[in-house]
Order: C-alpha cells, then structure tokens, then sequence
C-alpha cells in the first residue's frame, strides 16, 4: 500500500512539473486574438490565417526539421490537413528546397511557410518545437499545447472549436 501512495505522490508531482513547464514554454503566446500569420507557402499557394478563419478553425503548426519530437507529431498534423486546414511554420530548417526535400522524404502534406529566421514564429512567442495553436473561426487562440501530441487528441481539439 506504500508503494502505490508513493506512485500515485510521483506521479501526481510529475504530472505537475509536466504542466508547469509547459506552461512556461507557452507563455509567450498570446491566448485571445491570434497574431497575424500569411506568408507563401513552398507549394507557392499564399496562405492567411485570418482569411482561412472565415471558413473554420485552423491548427497552426510551428516545427523544425531538426526537432525529434516534431518527427512524431508531424505524420498526425499530415493526416489532419486532409480534412481540416492546417498551415505550418517551419523554423530554422534550410533553405525552401531543403524544405521540399524533407517534406517529400517523409510523405508529409501539410502546406508549409518557410521561417528561416524565426521571424513569424517569434512574433508568435514561440520558444520550442512543436508548438500546436487552434485558432477558431473569429480569430482566437483556443488550444495552445507543445511537445509530442497524437492525432486523436488534435482531432477532438478540432471538434470542439466552433
């Protein structure tokens, strides 16, 4: 009975230093209005958040190629941009043919923007990779999560947008 009080102690004290770091890495970000996200994407279709938000949420995808857990999270974010709009951000990862290079490699689909300084994801406050905003159809941040995610849990965050 020790062991399981002692288990169920760190678990409930990881779980916690899990959402505060979390948190933190977050902070940046804003939580009401989303900032404003347009750019070309390497496919050369322009792609505007606020545009895209008139006809339904919208996961916004900030990423990096040289990111492990990104390697996770991306597949999932591939799969959604079938059904639900999605534009991503990729930080700091080469050059627009780099980009196409990896994106090919790894069967991945998502329409991409290139960030190769950081810019559009600084203006976001984002610090780590992956970050996963859903903005809904008024233009406000309703999700916000980093880190490793699956695809039902950005499938449900969907749904329940809007």
């Amino acid at each position: 009975m020790a062991v399981l009080r002692r288990l169920a102690a760190f678990a409930l004290l990881a779980t916690m230093v899990m959402g505060a770091v979390g948190y933190y890495q977050q902070r940046d970000i804003p939580r009401d209005r989303a900032p404003p996200l347009a750019g070309q994407s390497l496919n050369g279709k322009f792609l505007d958040l606020q545009q895209m938000t008139a006809r339904g949420p919208v996961l916004v995808y900030f990423w990096a190629t040289w990111c492990p857990y990104c390697r996770l999270v991306s597949p999932a974010v591939s799969d959604l941009s079938h059904d639900h709009q999605v534009i991503s951000v990729a930080m700091q990862s080469g050059s627009d043919e780099e980009l196409r290079e990896y994106l090919a490699g790894r069967d991945l689909h998502f329409p991409s923007i290139n960030d190769p300084a950081a810019a559009l994801s600084g203006a976001w406050g984002v610090r780590v990779t992956p970050t996963i905003v859903i903005v809904d159809s008024r233009g406000e941040v309703r999700w916000v999560t980093s880190g490793t995610t699956s695809k039902l849990g950005l499938q449900l965050r969907l749904m329940l947008t809007d």
